[in-house]
């Protein structure tokens, strides 16, 4: 893989020229790569329909292309029960977010970790106790029915409506004595009363341990992910294909995380928002290197990918299945190659991909399936024959998920159907809307994001329970509730042997 110099010095890219595989070539825009210098490598999450709380991901890219931002005069609730002007807020400041335990989301505090400016089209939602809020369109906040954008526009659905219950104290200036640990539950809300447009404005927006940060008394979402693509004026689709953000020193990152004692050996799942084995990962090897810091520390480990790549590393995969836990998920949704081309240009072919379950099963490497997305009316009549040839492959588990279309993805991904299935896309876009209640392309309200609902989507669902159990492809490992195999390695001294 050759490097060279870009021409935008300023922003800090590199050109670089990968190795796709299959030979599919690059896309039709040149790879960059971008340095992300945040000092954090672990994503946390609370949602309630995920199994697992942390994830770790060398590169990202922003596939929602959105930021969710607030008006600078927006004030935030710190750590210390005072409360401080959005425009102010540093990275490390102390503040208050929310967690959900599995059966309350409760007040906890957390730490800024990012804080970045943009220029957008603003609302102003005003509340019943004459609270204001100015944020974008695509801001979130927390209602009695889930996260709601601020506006309908084209980026963003569900939003709020008139009558909407926003989660939170009550009031900006409420009481916050011993509200640490305190539940959400029991506090009195506050309803919108209007939300009309503003124009355009300056807004800012932070990124939190937790998700979430409370501002002008209510729960308000951050972006989980640092919207780079869309501050530098990048977007989701093509650039999102090309342009790769890089955190060169996440092993370092994740050796510092392992050894802050309040780290408990927790889960961690590589890959999120892209695939942690991407093409440069055969340059750079930063995943490798991450999970060399898991088997050195005996960190339980899970790890999805589409690519090929990942046989670079069954020793590493053996290693940690026998040294701590590890499972490797393939993801693969169609046993088409030709349609799958069409859909996902540069992953490997799914031919390529049983090949790579088949290696890793003969290995003895934990391995599964993730048939995801799973896409109405494209590949969801292939999923039986996708967990039969997994099953004959030597996969033990597999999980599904529906197709997400969250923020600008649904633009982008009705771009694409139009191109590559023209004659198809009305009746696609028809069958998703039939799984997210007939009218919509999605709703992110947990657990039906990932499953859907109606008729359409039990039927999908019904197809993989039965073919899963008549496979067998539901095995678990059997590990006992509460046992850990995370041990931090003794630390060098520099004191002198006597012998």
């Amino acid at each position: 893989m050759k490097s060279r110099e870009t021409s935008n010095p300023p922003n800090r890219f590199h050109m670089t020229a990968v190795e796709y595989e299959d030979g599919d070539g690059p896309p039709p825009s040149a790879v960059t790569l971008l340095d992300d210098k945040t000092r954090s490598i672990l994503s946390e999450n609370d949602s309630p329909d995920l199994d697992f709380r942390y994830s770790a991901n060398p590169y990202r890219g922003c596939q929602h292309a959105c930021s969710y931002c607030l008006s600078g005069d927006t004030h935030i609730l710190l750590a210390d029960s005072r409360t401080r002007r959005l425009d102010e807020i540093a990275v490390g400041d102390e503040i208050y977010g929310t967690r959900f335990d599995g059966k309350y989301r409760r007040y906890v505090t957390t730490q800024v970790r990012d804080v970045w400016r943009t220029r957008k089209p603003a609302y102003r939602v005003t509340l019943a106790d004459r609270t204001e809020l100015v944020a974008s369109g695509d801001h979130r906040f927390l209602t009695d029915q889930g996260w709601r954008y601020v506006a309908a526009t084209s980026h963003a659905e569900p939003a709020l409506a008139l009558g909407s219950q926003l989660c939170g104290l009550g009031r900006p200036d409420a009481p916050t004595e011993r509200l640490r640990d305190a539940t959400l539950e029991h506090a009195p809300g506050t309803r919108v009363v209007s939300i009309e447009p503003v124009g355009t404005r300056d807004l800012f927006d932070i990124t939190t341990g937790t998700g979430d940060f409370i501002a002008n008394g209510v729960v308000s979402h951050n972006c989980y992910a640092r919207p780079t693509h869309e501050y530098l004026d990048l977007g989701a689709g093509t650039d999102f294909d090309t342009k790769i953000v890089v955190k060169r020193d996440a092993p370092a990152l994740l050796r510092a995380q392992f050894d802050k004692p309040s780290w408990k050996g927790e889960l961690i799942m590589f890959s999120g928002v892209t695939d942690c084995y991407q093409p440069v990962e055969q340059e750079l090897e930063l995943t490798r290197r991450m999970l060399e810091v898991c088997l050195e520390y005996r960190n339980p480990v899970s790890v999805i990918s589409k690519s090929a790549l990942v046989e670079r590393d069954i020793d590493l995969f053996l290693a940690l299945a026998q040294e701590a836990r590890f499972h490797l998920s393939v993801s693969l949704a169609f046993t088409d190659n030709e349609l799958s081309r069409q859909i996902e240009p540069w992953a490997a072919s799914p031919d390529r991909r049983f090949k790579v379950v088949e290696r890793m099963a003969k290995a003895g490497v934990p391995v599964g399936v993730m048939c995801a997305p799973v896409i109405p009316g494209v590949n969801d009549n292939q999923l039986v024959k996708v967990l039969e040839r997994a099953a004959d492959a030597g996969a033990f588990t597999a999980g599904w998920a529906l197709l997400r279309l969250p923020g600008a993805v649904k633009q982008v991904f009705e771009e694409r159907m139009r191109v590559v299935l023209p004659l198809a896309t009305d009746k696609i876009l028809h069958r998703i809307r039939e799984t997210r209640g007939g009218e919509k392309l999605y709703d992110a309200s947990f657990f039906t994001r990932g499953r859907g609902e109606g008729p359409y989507a039990e039927m999908i669902g019904t197809m993989f329970d039965t073919t899963v159990a008549r496979l067998g492809l539901n095995q678990r490992p059997d590990i006992p509730d509460g046992e850990t195999t995370f041990r931090r390695p003794p630390k060098p001294t520099n004191q002198l042997s006597l012998f």
